[in-house]
């Protein structure tokens, strides 16, 4: 049966090529926008994940890290300190900053930590030195490579110049990059004073997470309480939320076209071989059969153009990474599984219909001149 199919498909092989590219180019855009999914979902909550901290604290109507418009009183990260079961408290401050460099703008996460203890600093220095001090700043290495700065080079903002000294990874968050700075600098550069973004808070050993974020929110005013992983949760949605219906609304649409470029091709191929059909039912191939050859046709377009689909992803992949170092695309074997599912799913609902055709051809046709 998958010979015979071959052999029908392959007696038109433009039309066999379209299908198959059609399938393809589906596959290639779902692909493509999972991939999309998960690279942005890695980095826009993977920093807040990284830090090393149980609790986050903000100010109260705090939704994300990104978007964070939090202010905190210096004199809270005492408070914090005094409990029994906090070990160490770390000031972040957060804020979107635009710096000149050479008359061109550069567009900054800009994060001021506590450089001693390195907690909520760069995750990992791939080039020059990962602890700023004094006017020094430290990039993330897509911001290096989209704003076209380096090592040596100056950031001016509010009257300070910063020198990169670093170039890190890890603080790529899709939309935006991080910079670190020093969290006195970042203090003085924003006209801060003693104030902070967030307070990081490490707990002592046993003790319990969730239940003293809950103390810590219900015994401090204004403030609202995270573990990391609620944190990190938070931040995703936050962002992602607002793309997921257009990537759904696309993915959909996408899955529709496969469906009816294929059926379309599978059917008109139905019409023109009818009285081969016919022939067929007359020589005893029941209806049964007939299905499973014209179902076995979709499913051998669904692979190639499935096979097709993914190779196309990933040598854009390859280009995305190299022209576009902002936006991420992480494919997972798990996400090609799913393709491949919905690649059979295309196949199996485009075969109804030219299915159905076959199912009526009269075996006297084959009789007719």
């Amino acid at each position: 049966m998958t010979l015979l199919a071959a052999r029908n498909l392959m007696a038109e092989k433009m039309r066999f090529a379209f299908s198959a590219a059609g399938i393809g180019l589906a596959v290639f855009l779902i692909t493509v926008l999972l991939g999309i999914f998960q690279g942005w979902n890695n980095k826009v909550g993977g920093f807040v994940s990284e830090v090393d901290t149980d609790i986050w604290i903000a100010r109260d109507g705090t939704t994300d890290f990104i978007n964070a418009a939090s202010i905190l009183p210096g004199a809270m990260g005492e408070e914090m300190l005094a409990r029994d079961d906090v070990a160490a408290v770390y000031p972040l401050i957060v804020r979107p900053m635009a710096f000149e460099h050479d008359g061109s703008k550069v567009e900054v996460h800009l994060i001021g930590y506590d450089v001693e203890s390195g907690v909520g600093g760069p995750a990992k220095i791939i080039k020059g030195e990962g602890d700023p001090s004094g006017n020094e700043i430290v990039i993330d290495d897509v911001l290096s490579k989209i704003s076209g700065v380096g090592i040596g080079d100056e950031l001016e903002s509010s009257g300070m110049t910063l020198t990169i000294t670093g170039i890190a990874s890890g603080g790529n968050f899709a939309f935006t990059q991080a910079g670190f700075v020093s969290e006195e600098t970042a203090a003085e550069l924003l006209g801060m004073g003693d104030l902070v973004t967030f307070w990081l808070v490490t707990l002592e050993e046993g003790a319990d997470v969730s239940a003293t974020a809950a103390d810590i929110a219900s015994t401090t005013d204004g403030v609202e309480v995270f573990t990391s992983g609620e944190f990190a949760s938070a931040t995703r949605h936050r962002i992602l939320d607002n793309v997921l219906p257009i990537l759904f609304l696309i993915v959909g649409l996408a899955f529709i076209v496969g469906i009816a470029i294929t059926s379309l091709t599978i059917y008109t191929a139905t019409i023109e071989r009818a009285r081969e059909f016919g022939i067929m039912k007359a020589i005893g191939f029941n209806n049964r059969d007939l299905y499973s050859l014209v179902v076995m046709q979709s499913v051998i377009t669904g692979a190639i153009g499935f096979v097709f689909g993914v190779l196309l992803t990933i040598l854009l992949s390859l280009f995305i990474d190299a022209a576009m170092p902002a936006f991420v695309i992480l494919i997972r074997p798990i996400d090609v599984l799913f393709v491949l599912l919905a690649t059979i799913l295309m196949a199996a609902a485009a075969a109804i219909i030219p299915a159905r055709r076959v199912g009526g051809v009269d075996p006297a046709i084959a009789f007719k001149g």
